[in-house]
């Protein structure tokens, strides 16, 4: 094969986009072409002799070193560099040097291909950057952060997520199917279908689902989830991250101003808003099942007047002790209400009149017996006692017209005297039961 003559090398390199350089065994420039001069600002009058010690950070003094100590045919190296250019800007270069020897096998020094890998490298520079401004935003985010591959496994798993569902990262990344924080693989689909459609949020978005997902130990908690599936730079799907709020706090704080807004605070009983809602409730349900509703309308006798002799302390006291009776003598299934003032209701469900009239009687006799006042000095006092009125709803029958019939039968029986129960017919009788006023 033909040689290419030595002018005929000299023109390939000189017009090769790449630099080259040619170094001799102590690290002095003895030729660099023009995309090596260009590259680094100089001509090559000035780097001719100049040493590369001169052009590299001293951190990168051992890789210099290291590439001249490779002194035996065919040795290669290859390393990459920080230069500083004539102007003192920052450059990286590849560096892919061959060991050089003369026909008596000594070594001369080397030659190499330079390519400028600048632009790469800052980039590189930025994506680590991103990448770890990303890791310490996940790391310090106060919401957990859970990120997932293609197959569902977990790979992010962030401080906030280990608190909230008691599992380490260790534990988790690489390991568990985020199926398994979710609870089950219905919940999983479920997710996954919303981040397919736009139902919940623009298609590969999820925002603002509430659902509960079981901690390590069991626990579960209110949570509410907003995903977004991942993309490489190719628009190919990596996986999903997703951000659980922790709704407990909130949830807690809801439960407690419901509780306040349907709950009287005197008696610890629910209230009259909260008794209109029930009982709609509870009589759609019987007409539904056919079974029997009942409810019993009581008023205290006599409060006004204890109220005024023993003030109103004293009269709070016994609100607050017609509240402990009810919660004391009825089943877990009934509710008790106050109504307003010294005026009771309690909403018996699957309770025909015999059921009712017994609970009747037995709240009349728990407060009957629990009246402190009895050895008070004041001859005056007239005990407390309730008048009771009891309706069972009758087919076809609305609320208020329910409602009215145990009203009217509290009153019969506190114009009968009082401290005793009647029972609500269609017609308002005047069947008594226990008639023991005292």
């Amino acid at each position: 094969m033909n040689q290419i003559p030595a002018s005929g090398c000299k023109d390939i390199l000189e017009n090769i986009a790449d630099g080259v350089r040619i170094i001799d065994k102590n690290g002095h420039i003895v030729y660099a072409n023009e995309a090596y001069c260009r590259l680094l600002g100089y001509d090559i009058s000035e780097l001719k002799g100049k040493s590369l010690y001169d052009l590299c950070p001293v951190k990168y003094h051992p890789a210099i070193e290291k590439s001249l100590s490779k002194r035996e045919p065919g040795q290669r190296s290859c390393h990459e560099l920080e230069y500083q250019d004539r102007k003192g800007n920052l450059l990286y270069l590849k560096v892919m040097s061959i060991p050089m020897f003369d026909n008596c096998s000594i070594f001369k020094g080397n030659y190499a291909i330079v390519l400028d890998i600048t632009d790469k490298k800052r980039l590189e520079n930025e994506l680590v950057k991103e990448k770890e401004f990303f890791n310490g935003l996940v790391t310090t985010c106060p919401d957990s952060i859970i990120g997932i591959n293609r197959q569902g496994i977990i790979i992010i798993f962030n401080k906030a997520a280990e608190k909230l569902l008691g599992y380490k990262a260790e534990e988790v990344i690489g390991k568990m199917s985020i199926d398994h924080i979710y609870g089950s693989v219905h919940i999983a689909k479920k997710i996954k279908k919303y981040l397919y459609s736009d139902e919940m949020g623009p298609k590969g978005q999820l925002e603002g689902m509430e659902v509960e997902t079981p901690g390590k130990y069991g626990k579960s908690f209110p949570i509410r989830l907003s995903a977004t599936l991942l993309f490489d730079s190719q628009g190919r799907e990596t996986g999903s991250v997703g951000f659980f709020h922790d709704l407990t706090a909130s949830k807690q704080m809801e439960a407690k101003l419901r509780e306040l807004s349907i709950k009287d605070s005197l008696s610890g009983l629910y209230n009259q808003r909260h008794f209109y809602a029930v009982l709609s409730n509870e009589i759609n349900r019987c007409k539904r099942n056919k079974n029997p509703l009942s409810l019993i309308c009581f008023d205290l006798d006599n409060f006004k007047q204890c109220n005024d002799t023993l003030g109103h302390l004293e009269g709070d006291n016994i609100i607050r002790m017609a509240g402990k009776v009810l919660e004391e003598t009825l089943r877990t299934t009934d509710f008790a209400f106050r109504y307003g003032g010294d005026e009771f209701m309690v909403i018996l469900p699957e309770t025909s009149m015999e059921g009712a009239l017994f609970s009747s009687e037995r709240i009349r006799d728990t407060f009957n017996s629990r009246w402190f006042f009895n050895s008070c000095k004041n001859e005056n006092l007239i005990p407390v006692t309730l008048s009771m009125g009891v309706a069972e709803i009758a087919d076809n029958e609305i609320a208020d017209t329910f409602i009215k019939r145990a009203d009217l039968a509290m009153y019969e029986a506190k114009r009968g005297g009082g401290n005793k129960t009647v029972e609500a017919k269609m017609q308002i009788g005047k069947h008594m039961h226990n008639n023991d006023c005292c």
